[in-house]
């Protein structure tokens, strides 16, 4: 993990440099990150809760997989990684819909994030060392416990969220 080497970008998500993760997140650099929501059946998505193991966010609820994108590496490749990495789904760039982009902030973490949809109606088997569990919940169920109980959501995800329901709305033609 501390080998891990970032694009630096600037408020154009324009590359400007490199830097390894520590640094990224340590001086607060801008650099780009995807996180992805999986559909098994209508209407439910799938929510992982983050593994002890992790230097962000650990034991705290998140979208179904994200990640950092490697220097080099463009958004969707990236994303297609990280649901192999974290969820074991072997999927391909025509498969993801990409629903909305976030501006960095310290909500985010200083990440520009491409937000994408997958509707996968298979068996999940996530890695343990990224994924302490796996559940589904409506985007209703989400909302409520949101409100109830905030603390045990990443606050990346609680301020994405509300973009989530909206990009879910608007694209769930696609998801059929």
């Amino acid at each position: 993990m501390d080998k891990e080497i970032f694009d630096v970008v600037n408020l154009s998500d324009e590359v400007v440099g490199r830097a390894s993760r520590i640094e990224v997140h340590k001086d607060d650099l801008y650099h780009r990150a995807v996180h992805i929501m999986v559909s098994p059946s209508p209407n439910q998505w799938i929510l992982q809760k983050r593994s002890a193991f992790k230097d962000v966010d650990p034991l705290l609820w998140t979208s179904s997989c994200s990640g950092h994108v490697d220097f080099g590496e463009h958004y969707m490749d990236a994303a297609v990684r990280e649901c192999y990495e974290e969820l074991g789904i072997e999927t391909e760039c025509k498969s993801l819909i990409e629903i909305f982009r976030a501006s960095p902030c310290k909500e985010t973490g200083y990440e520009f994030v491409r937000f994408y949809l997958l509707k996968y109606q298979k068996i999940i088997n996530f890695n343990a060392d990224e994924v302490l569990q796996i559940k589904e919940f409506s985007l209703g169920q989400v909302e409520q416990l949101i409100k109830k109980t905030p603390q045990v959501f990443s606050g990346s995800f609680i301020h994405l969220f509300p973009f989530l329901k909206k990009g879910v709305k608007l694209n769930e033609g696609r998801l059929t």
